[in-house]
C-alpha cells in the first residue's frame, strides 16, 4: 500500500487502503448475516459490494437516466453557482470528493476553476480502483492543456482511509458530498457521518453537501420514477452485488430464484425509498451456520430524503454552520455549503430556539 501522505501527481490513482477492502468488507458482511434481527431491524448488506468495478459502470448509467433527477439537479446547481463557490476558495485549495463514483457531474464545478484561473487540486475518493482510473482519466482529457489550473487524481480507499489521508493536506480544503452521500441514512447515522467530517474541518475549510428534499406524499411519483425507470439496470446492479456477496462468503448461497426483488416508499420517520429482498424459502449459508427463513428480508441501497429544516438542524447538531443553501430550479434538491462552527456561532446557538429542539428519531 502506498503511503497515506503521498502527494499524487496529475492523473495518479494512489492506494490509501483500497487493497485491504476485500478483507474488511468480508468480515463486516459476516457480522451482518449472523447478527440477530427483529421485525423493525433488518440486516443491511454493505454498499461496498454494490459499487465494484462491475457495479459502478451500471450505477453510472442509472444516474444519468432522465428520471434520476438528483444528477441533473446537481449539474444545474454547479452551472448556476460554481463561480459563487469558487469566490470563497483560496488559490491552491484541495477538493476531496467523498465517494465520487462518476466525475461527469463534478466536472461542471471544476470547469469553473479553469474559467476563474484558480489553481486547485481535485482528489476523487472511492473504493473501486478501476472506476477511479476511468473517472480520473475522463478529467485528464478536460484539464490537460498547458495552462490548466486543476490537478486531478484519485484516492483508492474507504472514508476512514480518506480521513487519515486528508490530515496530511496543507492549506484550505473543500470536502464534497454529492448525490446525498453523507446524509443518506437514518437520522442518527446521518448525524454521525456529518459529525465525523465536521471534526476534520480546520478554519477556512468548507464542506459542500447535496441532499434530496423530495418528500411524501406530494413527490411520490417523481421519487418512484427515479428508481424504477430502468428496472433492468437495477437488476444487473443488484445481481452483481450478490455475486460479490457470494465471493466474499466463499459459498454460492444466494440464488436469484430463491428471492423476491422488492421496493417500497416509506413516509416516516422521513421519506425513504427502500430496495429489499425477501426469501421465498429457507436459505442456508453453510459457512456461517446461518439459515434465513422464508419471508425474512435483506435491505440494500435505501435512499433517505430530508427537508431543509431537518438538514439545517442536523448540521447545527453536527457542529456546522450553514453558509448558503442552493436549490435546483423546479426541484427540491439542495446543496448546503457548510463550515465548522466558530466560537461566535456557538454562542448564538446557545441563545437560539434550535439548540433546544429534540433530535429526530
Amino acid at each position: 500500500m502506498s503511503s497515506q501522505h503521498q502527494t499524487p501527481s496529475h492523473g495518479d490513482v494512489i492506494d490509501i487502503g483500497g487493497s485491504r477492502l476485500h478483507e474488511d468488507v468480508g468480515e463486516r458482511l459476516s457480522r451482518v448475516l449472523t447478527a440477530v434481527y427483529g421485525p423493525s431491524a433488518k440486516p443491511t448488506l454493505p454498499d461496498e459490494l454494490l459499487y465494484t468495478d462491475v457495479g459502478l459502470p451500471i450505477w453510472n448509467e442509472i444516474i444519468f437516466t432522465p428520471e434520476f433527477y438528483q444528477t441533473h439537479d446537481e449539474i444545474a446547481l454547479f452551472d448556476a453557482h460554481g463561480s459563487d463557490i469558487i469566490k470563497r476558495l483560496q488559490p491552491g485549495v484541495t477538493m476531496i470528493d467523498l465517494g465520487v463514483g462518476d466525475t461527469r457531474k463534478v466536472e461542471h464545478l471544476l470547469s469553473s476553476f479553469e474559467e476563474a484561473q484558480l489553481e486547485a487540486t481535485y482528489l476523487a475518493l472511492d473504493i473501486s480502483k478501476t472506476s477511479l482510473e476511468h473517472s480520473v482519466g475522463y478529467l485528464l482529457d478536460k484539464h490537460s492543456a498547458a495552462d490548466a489550473k486543476v490537478t486531478c487524481a484519485g484516492l483508492w480507499g474507504t472514508f476512514q482511509d480518506g480521513m487519515s489521508y486528508v490530515k496530511g493536506i496543507q492549506g484550505q480544503r473543500l470536502f464534497l458530498s454529492l448525490g446525498s452521500v453523507l446524509c443518506n441514512d437514518p437520522w442518527a447515522e446521518a448525524l454521525n457521518h456529518l459529525r465525523y467530517w465536521a471534526e476534520a474541518l480546520r478554519p477556512g475549510d468548507l464542506l459542500l453537501v447535496g441532499m434530496d428534499a423530495h418528500l411524501l406524499p406530494k413527490d411520490e411519483d417523481k421519487i418512484w420514477k427515479a428508481y424504477h425507470s430502468r428496472d433492468d439496470l437495477y437488476r444487473q446492479f443488484f445481481l452483481n452485488g450478490f455475486n460479490q456477496v457470494n465471493k466474499a462468503i466463499g459459498e454460492e448461497w444466494f440464488q436469484e430464484e430463491d428471492w423476491e426483488f422488492m421496493a417500497q416508499l416509506e413516509e416516516q420517520p422521513t421519506t425513504r425509498h427502500r430496495f429489499f429482498f425477501r426469501a421465498k424459502k429457507d436459505v442456508t449459508i453453510h459457512k456461517l451456520n446461518r439459515t434465513l427463513k422464508a419471508g425474512e428480508e435483506l435491505d440494500w441501497f435505501d435512499s433517505h430524503k430530508y427537508g431543509e429544516e431537518s438538514v439545517r438542524l442536523m448540521c447545527h447538531k453536527a457542529g456546522l454552520s450553514v453558509i448558503n443553501v442552493m436549490q435546483a430550479p423546479g426541484s427540491e434538491f439542495r446543496q448546503y455549503l457548510l463550515k465548522a462552527k466558530e466560537e461566535q456561532d456557538q454562542r448564538e446557538d446557545g441563545d437560539s430556539a434550535i439548540s433546544g429542539r429534540q433530535m429526530e428519531k
